[in-house]
């Protein structure tokens, strides 16, 4: 009803769609700032703010103010004029902050991952669990403490719906790093963003497909069938 009011007395042709990705990811953020006690950043808060500011100054701009006379129209314009100038601090806060990363991430684009607390492909994979946090976002600064709390954040489902239930579980054990641990997440990646491969968050490399006999993520020997599994089928005659 109230966007039917939009067209129908302000005359607006595009209305804000609710379903906008941008603008639910910053509804999901402040939901869970204010019900959940999350410990997001400062800068993450801004990023996912960043896109859904020019959304509704769009919006705004070009849709409601210049089909609006009224004196509350005016009063909004000059409104509008003050803020400007903040959202351009914002702006120029990330951009400041994303512009020099560019050197460092470029090169490991093939394990960097969107970061979950900002959205911003910035999120680095470091490899090896000496003491370093093995997933840190080098702009807004969300970092989790070992595998498996990052392995929680970026897998998909749980292990519990897929033993009791079927499907695939959020991780699967590295046959390359050979831990025992399930450190491989199908996931995004900066040189692959619409798409998703497997990344081993432990030695921060993809990986090709699971094998078909240990079901661990791994680059194939065979079609289907990683080194380990194929010695135990050479082992046998």
């Amino acid at each position: 009803m109230f966007w039917s009011a939009l067209r129908d007395v302000v005359k607006i042709k595009t209305p804000i769609d609710p379903d906008d990705s941008a603008l639910k990811a910053l509804v999901d953020l402040r939901n869970r700032l204010t019900h959940f006690g999350a410990t997001d950043t400062a800068v993450a808060v801004e990023a996912r703010a960043i896109p859904v500011l020019d959304l509704l100054l769009t919006f705004i701009d070009e849709e409601l103010l210049p089909h609006d006379d009224s004196d509350a129209a005016a009063d909004a314009w000059e409104l509008m004029e003050t803020i400007r100038p903040l959202v351009g601090q914002i702006r120029g806060l990330v951009d400041r902050r994303l512009g020099p990363l560019g050197e460092n991430l470029g090169p490991a684009g093939g394990h960097t991952l969107r970061c979950l607390s900002c959205g911003r492909f910035a999120a680095l994979v470091t490899p090896g669990n000496g003491g370093v946090r093995p997933v840190a976002c080098l702009l807004c600064g969300k970092a989790y403490d070992d595998v498996a709390e990052a392995v929680d954040a970026y897998g998909v489902g749980s292990f519990y719906e897929a033993i009791t239930e079927g499907g695939e579980p959020p991780a699967y054990e590295c046959a390359e790093c050979s831990t025992g641990q399930a450190c491989v997440v199908p996931t995004q990646t900066a040189d692959e963003p619409d798409g998703q491969g497997l990344l081993c968050l432990m030695g921060a490399h993809p990986l090709e497909g699971i094998c078909g006999s240990c079901q661990r993520a791994a680059d194939f020997a065979l079609p289907d069938m990683c080194s380990d599994c194929l010695d135990i089928r050479y082992a046998k005659f």
